[in-house]
């Protein structure tokens, strides 16, 4: 009882202290000004920059760039892409060995079909890599900002479904535009999403556990609603699936600029918000005080309490959005009209949002490269719906993914090995460097002492000339 009163306490001055946000907020507004007149000033400075380019280019040390690219190349982020790109390699060499063992004839030029067959620019393969690349990066980067407080967000799945539930709700049931429907998915997710976080900061209950207990909870409240009093959202007809948004509601659908019909249906604004949220997500995380907040109570929640930081409400917000990011992806996903939601009374989780978690992983946990890493697994998706059926299944592709997250399981390992083994000379590299940067200086400081000094006795010199003139 006394936890249950602390969090209906801690609830209620968080609605107490509503008005010094709101101020804050004005504050925020009142700086714009401020902000606007650096900005135009700084656009005023570009010309001479541009002018000041070429002279600055002729001045470059250039002698300099071998030990910078020595050191870009030994960084901590290019060994973490030399891990992913080992982990890409090592799965499809596996899933080459795969298709050998059961068809060697054909195995070869269908590996080729298998990556290369949504690669045309322009095509309609291509616009279907990307429009399904949108949901599942947005899932990935639920993993990848969960992550960043040091939980692992396994309940993406059934934030994902309430996404969906949300979705329909407002776009069938309601008649609602997109860019509500998106709004409102995206809160149906944070709110799902919520309830582990409030489990884990104030009652200490595994994010994992309750994740996983949540996400049979949305399904069968997904399919218990869709049965019931959202029934009128649902096609009894065509195998119990949700209305067509084009036939049922177009103005939910997500703005194509007319160029749905000449991408074979797959062209939306859904691949551009999914990127500018990646954007927006790694600029929280890396130029935020919240993002820096968030990495600190992940790193040592304890020292994080003891330098005032309030962990508990860390670990509500991360998880809010990371659910507000799933429910992004179903909304993304449904609204651009990519396929009917299928209601079902069973216990089958989209496969999706499980996606997500590998290239989340895939991408190093990182917001930029889970987008590479997201187009690299629509890429095989798609591709694989190139291969001759009849000697490979298409689920040859999720055997790869699959094993792909094992991959990205080996990815600590793998630069640990690569650190240990390939750039054995690391610190030594990073040491020279150092040095040659301090000679540079000490070289730097010495000349100007010495044309300090020169100039003191020229001056002193013109000073006696100008005495024994005067005598």
């Amino acid at each position: 009882m006394k936890k249950i009163k602390e969090v209906f306490n801690n609830i209620a001055d968080w609605f107490k202290s509503l008005p010094n946000k709101f101020k804050l907020i004005g504050n925020w507004f009142k700086k714009t000004p401020e902000r606007l007149k650096k900005i135009g000033t700084y656009c005023k400075e570009i010309p001479a920059k541009v002018k000041d380019f070429p002279q600055k280019v002729k001045n470059y040390p250039y002698k300099e760039l071998p030990g910078k690219v020595k050191l870009l190349l030994t960084s901590d982020g290019a060994i973490k892409l030399y891990s992913s790109l080992g982990c890409i390699i090592v799965s499809l060499i596996i899933g080459l060995i795969i298709l050998v063992a059961i068809d060697p004839q054909n195995a070869f030029p269908e590996f080729l079909n298998l990556i290369t067959g949504g690669m045309t620019f322009g095509s309609t393969n291509f616009f279907a890599i990307l429009a399904n690349a949108a949901p599942l990066l947005c899932c990935g980067l639920s993993i990848v900002f969960a992550n960043k407080t040091g939980m692992f967000n396994i309940g993406v799945a059934g934030q994902y479904v309430i996404g969906i539930f949300g979705t329909f709700l407002f776009a069938l049931q309601l008649g609602s535009p997109w860019y509500v429907c998106l709004l409102m998915a995206i809160i149906f997710g944070a709110v799902w999403g919520i309830i582990p976080g409030l489990l884990k900061a104030y009652f200490n209950v595994s994010e994992v556990l309750s994740g996983i207990m949540l996400n049979w909870i949305a399904l069968f409240f997904n399919n218990y609603s869709f049965q019931t009093y959202l029934s009128s959202c649902v096609n009894i007809r065509d195998g119990s699936k949700t209305f067509k948004l084009a036939e049922a509601n177009p103005s939910a659908l997500l703005p194509d600029w007319n160029l749905r019909s000449s991408t074979g249906g797959y062209f939306s604004i859904a691949i551009i918000i999914a990127i500018i949220a990646a954007l927006l997500i790694a600029f929280i995380i890396r130029k935020t005080t919240l993002g820096y907040q968030l990495k600190a109570s992940g790193l040592n929640k304890e020292a994080t309490r003891y330098a005032g930081i309030k962990d508990k409400r860390n670990i509500v917000i991360s998880l809010a959005i990371s659910g507000a990011l799933a429910g992004l992806g179903a909304s993304l996903y449904y609204l651009a009209d990519l396929e009917q939601y299928s209601v079902q009374a069973s216990s089958s989780l989209p496969q999706l949002p499980w996606n997500g978690i590998i290239v989340g992983f895939l991408g190093q946990l990182s917001p930029l490269g889970t987008i590479f890493a997201t187009l690299f697994t629509s890429l095989i998706t798609q591709g694989s719906r190139f291969m001759l059926q009849q000697s490979f299944p298409a689920e040859i592709a999720n055997i790869i993914t699959g094993i792909i997250v094992y991959g990205s399981g080996l990815t600590t390992f793998l630069v640990y090995v690569v650190n240990k083994y390939w750039f054995k000379n690391k610190k030594k590299i990073h040491r020279d460097s150092n040095l040659t940067a301090t000679v540079d200086q000490n070289n730097m400081v010495a000349s100007i002492d010495l044309d300090n000094s020169s100039q003191i006795e020229d001056s002193n010199n013109e000073s006696e000339d100008i005495k024994e003139g005067g005598n």
